[in-house]
C-alpha cells in the first residue's frame, strides 16, 4: 500500500505539472493577428468573464445542451460515421464507468451504494462488462486505422500509443482479476479472515470453489466429488454469499484465469498476483501521468471546445478569448482524420504529396509552430503551402467531432506564417479569398497575391502574346485526355459564374473555359497553364456537369494548376 501511495503521488504530481503547462500555453500562445497582444492575465480574466457570463445568462441552456448532445451523445460523430461513433461510445462510456465505479470506488461507489462490495453483483458483472466495452471499442478503432485508408490517411505514433495504453489498462485488470480467482494463497487468506474453522466444512468449501469459482488448489483432486461440492455449496451459501458472488459472473476475469495459471505455476500464485497488480497499477498511473502531455488530453480539451462552439457559435466577442479558443481547439484535436476525408483540397494532396494539405496533419504541427517548438524552414515552407492550398470551404469545421473552428484557425495561421517568409505560390487559388478573410487581412493578402501573380506572368505565355497563326504542338502527354471531346460549343463558358461576373472576361481571365480546352486540343499546355481562368475558377463543377461530351473541365483545371505550380517550383530550385 505504501508503494501504491508513492506511485500515485508521483503520477498525480506529474499530471498536475502537465496540466499547469497546458493551461499556461492556452493563455500565453496562439496566432496574434488580427487580435492585439494580450497578456496571460488579460486572457484568464476574459475567459473567466466568459464562463460567468454563460452560467448567469440564458446561454446556460446551450451549455447544458452541449453536455448531452455534443459530449455524451457525440451527435457530430453519429451523423457522420456510425462505426466510429460506436467505437467512441464504447471506449468513452466503458472507461468512464470503470473509473467511477471501480477506480474511484471509495469516493463514488461506496458513497452511493450502501451494500457495495467489488466481489458482489451487479458490481462484479458490470466491471467486466465495462471492461469488455472498452476492448470492443479499441478493437473497432484498430480495425478502422488498418482498413479504412481513405479516412485514416496517416496514423501518428501517439494514436497507437493511446490505444495501446487503454488496452493494456483493461487487459491487465482482467488478468489481475483472473489471477486472484485461481490463487490458492488469496483463497486461504480470505478463509482465515471470514471462513469457518470446521475442517470438514473447509474441505467442502474448497472443493466447491475449485469446481465453481476457478480456484487452483493442491488439496483437491479433479474432478472433486459431487457430494463434497454439494456440501461446499451449502457452506458457501451461509458463509460467503453475502460478500462474494460466483466468479463465473465476472466472465472476462474468469476466462483470463486460465491464461494466468502458467504464470502462477512458474512464479507461485502470490507472486503472479503481485506481478499483475503492478502491471495494472503502473499502466493506470503511467496513463495518468502521460495524459496532459499526449493527444489524450482531448479528454479535457474536446468538451471545452464543444461547449465553446455550442455557446458562442463563431461569434466570440473578445479578441483575448479568440486566442485562447484557438489553443483549446488545437489541444482538442483527436487526429481522427474526419476533416481530411471531407477536405476539398484532397486533389492537391494527391499531386503534391504534402501531408500539410490535409487538415488533420496541419493541426498536429500547428501545435508545435504556435508554441515555438517547430522552426525548421523546410517544415514551415510545407505548412505554408498546405495553408494556402486550403480553399476555406469550411467542410472540416462542419464535421469536426471536437468542435474546432478549423477554417478560422487555418486562416490566421496562414497570415502568421506570411510574416516569416515569401508568399506561397498556391496563393493564386484566390477563390478562397472572399470566403476566408472576413476583411481582416485584405492588405496582406493583396500584397502577397501581387508578388506571386507577377512571378507567374513572367513564367508563362499568354494568348495575346502569341503571334497568329497558332501552331499545333505535341501536348506532352497531358494526363486527362477528356478535353479531346470538346467541340467548342461554349456551353461551359456560357454557364460559368466566374465568366459572368466580369464585363470583359477575356481581359480579366486571359482565356475562357472553352478556349483552355482548345489550347489543350492543339497541344499548347503552357498556354493553358498561364491562364488566370484556372485560378479564378470557383470549382462549382457547373461546366463539367453541363458538358454534352463529358469533358472534365474542373478536374483538368486542377491538373493545370498543379502542373503550373510544379513548373514554377522547378524553376526556382534550378
Amino acid at each position: 500500500m505504501m508503494n501504491f501511495n508513492i506511485l500515485l503521488g508521483l503520477a498525480l504530481f506529474i499530471c498536475l505539472v502537465g496540466l499547469i503547462i497546458r493551461l499556461s500555453i492556452w493563455f500565453s500562445q496562439g496566432t496574434r493577428s488580427p487580435a492585439p497582444e494580450a497578456s496571460a492575465a488579460t486572457r484568464i480574466s476574459a475567459a473567466l468573464q466568459g464562463v460567468l457570463g454563460t452560467i448567469f445568462s440564458g446561454r446556460i441552456v446551450r451549455m447544458i445542451k452541449s453536455l448531452f448532445v455534443d459530449l455524451l451523445f457525440q451527435e457530430r460523430i453519429f451523423n457522420k460515421n456510425l462505426l466510429r461513433w460506436t467505437a467512441h461510445t464504447l471506449i468513452f462510456f466503458g472507461f468512464i464507468l470503470l473509473l467511477l465505479m471501480h477506480a474511484m470506488s471509495p469516493l463514488v461507489s461506496e458513497s452511493v451504494f450502501s451494500n457495495y462490495q467489488p466481489t458482489l453483483n451487479p458490481f462484479l458483472f458490470l466491471r467486466n462488462l465495462f471492461g469488455l466495452m472498452v476492448l470492443a471499442g479499441v478493437a473497432i478503432a484498430v480495425y478502422r486505422r488498418l482498413t479504412l485508408k481513405a479516412q485514416r490517411l496517416r496514423s501518428a505514433p501517439s494514436d497507437w500509443a493511446a490505444l495501446v495504453f487503454v488496452g493494456v489498462i483493461i487487459l491487465s485488470g482482467m488478468l489481475l482479476e483472473g489471477s486472484k480467482m485461481s490463487s490458492y494463497s488469496k483463497y486461504q487468506s480470505m478463509v482465515e479472515e471470514y471462513g469457518s474453522s470446521d475442517e470438514e466444512e473447509a474441505k467442502a468449501l474448497e472443493a466447491f470453489w475449485v469446481q465453481e469459482n476457478g480456484l487452483v488448489s493442491p488439496n483437491v483432486q479433479l474432478p472433486p466429488a459431487p457430494e463434497l461440492v454439494q456440501k461446499g455449496m451449502e457452506v458457501n451459501g451461509t458463509s460467503c454469499i453475502e460478500c462474494h458472488a460466483s466468479n463465473k459472473t465476472a466472465f472476462a476475469g474468469f476466462a483470463m484465469a486460465k491464461i494466468t495459471r502458467p504464470f502462477s505455476a512458474l512464479l507461485g500464485d502470490a507472486a503472479a498476483v503481485t506481478m499483475f497488480w503492478y502491471l495494472h497499477i503502473l499502466a493506470c498511473l503511467a496513463f495518468l501521468a502521460w495524459l496532459p502531455f499526449s493527444k489524450m488530453f482531448h479528454i479535457i480539451a474536446a468538451p471545452l471546445s464543444l461547449i465553446v462552439k455550442r455557446v458562442s457559435g463563431d461569434a466570440i466577442d473578445k479578441p483575448a478569448n479568440l486566442l485562447t479558443s484557438r489553443m483549446i481547439g488545437l489541444s482538442a484535436c483527436t487526429h481522427c482524420g474526419t476533416c481530411s476525408l471531407e477536405c476539398s483540397s484532397n486533389m492537391f494532396y494527391e499531386s503534391f504529396g504534402n501531408d500539410f494539405i490535409l487538415p488533420s496533419e496541419k493541426v498536429q504541427y500547428l501545435k508545435k509552430i504556435m508554441t515555438g517548438k517547430e522552426t525548421d524552414p523546410a517544415v514551415l515552407k510545407k505548412m505554408q503551402e498546405g495553408l494556402y492550398v486550403c480553399t476555406s470551404c469550411d467542410r472540416c469545421t462542419t464535421v469536426c467531432p471536437s468542435g474546432i473552428n478549423l477554417k478560422e484557425l487555418f486562416v490566421h495561421a496562414r497570415y502568421m506564417l506570411l510574416k516569416q517568409g515569401m508568399p506561397e505560390k498556391a496563393l493564386l487559388s484566390h477563390f478562397s479569398f472572399p470566403l476566408a478573410l472576413a476583411q481582416n487581412f485584405v492588405d496582406d493578402h493583396l500584397q502577397a497575391l501581387k508578388k506571386v501573380t507577377d512571378q507567374f506572368k513572367k513564367s508563362f505565355q499568354h494568348l495575346t502574346d502569341i503571334p497568329v497563326p497558332v501552331t499545333i504542338g505535341s501536348g506532352r502527354g497531358f494526363s486527362n485526355t477528356s478535353f479531346r471531346g470538346c467541340y467548342s460549343c461554349q456551353r461551359c463558358t456560357n454557364i460559368c459564374p466566374v465568366v459572368r461576373s466580369f464585363d470583359d472576361p477575356v481581359e480579366a481571365l486571359g482565356m475562357l473555359p472553352h478556349q483552355i480546352m482548345f489550347s489543350l486540343g492543339i497541344g499548347n499546355v503552357d498556354l493553358a497553364m498561364g491562364s488566370q481562368m484556372i485560378w479564378s475558377c470557383s470549382t462549382c463543377y457547373l461546366c463539367q456537369e453541363h458538358c454534352p461530351n463529358q469533358v472534365e473541365l474542373c478536374d483538368i483545371f486542377y491538373t493545370l494548376k498543379n502542373s503550373a505550380l510544379n513548373k514554377i517550383e522547378a524553376g526556382a530550385n534550378s
